[in-house]
């Protein structure tokens, strides 16, 4: 997990470097073609394969690559745009969205909607809120909460 969010930290930061010169939307495209090469190149030579029982299998496939593709260029769109800290952090959205997509096509409202489960989701839905409000300078003037001196 840790390494996990380093990585994660780094490319946030990468792509907001890379994307000053590059469009994010190319930039996208190259990074999921060499790691899809890379995986390809890993998994043959561990001995894996990949049987499509069906055309929806298949179907399936291509949908979940356009929808991570996709997913994946807006993400770097937005940090071209906005600074790495306001934008990393709506990362949190992920597991807001995991809970409440499992109550609604699981049945598991019950664990999601439970008073500890409430209680984590309004904490993480807060510390997203507070990271992205303006903070005043003594001038009262309004400067982002991650450009404060």
């Amino acid at each position: 997990m840790l390494a996990a969010d380093f990585f994660y930290a780094g490319s946030g930061c990468l792509i907001k470097i890379f994307s000053r010169d590059e469009n994010p939307v190319t930039l996208s495209g190259y990074q999921f073609l060499i790691g899809g090469i890379e995986l390809l190149g890993i998994g043959v030579i561990m001995g894996g394969n990949l049987t499509f029982y069906s055309t929806g299998c298949v179907l399936n496939l291509v949908y979940m690559g356009f929808i991570s593709a996709g997913a994946y260029t807006l993400w770097g769109v937005l940090l071209k745009y906005n600074p790495v800290s306001r934008v990393s952090i709506l990362g949190f959205i992920n597991p807001v969205m995991g809970v409440l997509l499992s109550a609604l096509f699981l049945g598991e409202g019950r664990e999601a909607f439970s008073v500890t489960g409430l209680f984590a989701l309004l904490l993480v839905s807060a510390g997203i809120i507070i990271v992205n409000l303006s903070q005043e300078k003594p001038g009262g003037e309004k400067q982002p909460a991650d450009q404060k001196c």
